[in-house]
């Protein structure tokens, strides 16, 4: 299922994208979207991007949580994900690796921060949530395509407030 959205962001490009991965913004925006633990675990850096693996665990909606235990998950609803900055564009490649169904979903995408103007920014998320699971994929798919969503919205309003 495809993810996008964007969200105007009243900083200019160069200062948000700045931001957006500082300790600060990260575990304020983790606490405003109710992540558990928010730990990078893995960082490598060169002269063309920053590699981060980082390990979240997420408080799901009941509903969600119900339905990946019906179609057989168990454990800490968590994941690992992998990062690529970019030191040349305003660019983070992702991926997504789930504790639950890890050979039967798939998370990737890029986020992109682009200049409106001296004042303000747009963030750009362009990616798609797959999950290969009989009768109940498609409906977690919507589930995490809304959370993720929302969790950018949540961000977007936090960077607004900074």
């Amino acid at each position: 299922m495809k993810l996008v959205c964007s969200h105007r962001i009243p900083l200019s490009a160069d200062a948000f994208w700045s931001l957006l991965h500082e300790d600060p913004y990260e575990s304020q925006w983790a606490a405003a979207i109710g992540l558990r633990a928010y730990r990078e675990l893995e960082r490598h850096e060169s002269p063309s991007e920053v590699y981060r693996r980082i390990q979240v665990e997420v408080a799901l909606p009941d509903a969600l949580l119900s339905l990946i235990r019906r179609a057989g998950a168990s454990g800490p609803p968590s994941y690992v994900e992998e990062q690529w900055r970019s030191r040349t564009e305003r660019a983070v490649r992702w991926r997504i690796t789930p504790h639950t169904f890890a050979d039967r979903a798939r998370a990737s995408g890029i986020v992109r921060v682009e200049p409106c103007g001296p004042a303000s920014c747009e963030r750009l998320l362009d990616g798609s949530i797959e999950v290969d699971v009989p009768i109940a994929g498609q409906l977690i798919e919507r589930m995490a395509v809304a959370m993720v969503v929302d969790s950018y919205k949540k961000g977007a309003k936090l960077a607004a407030r900074i």
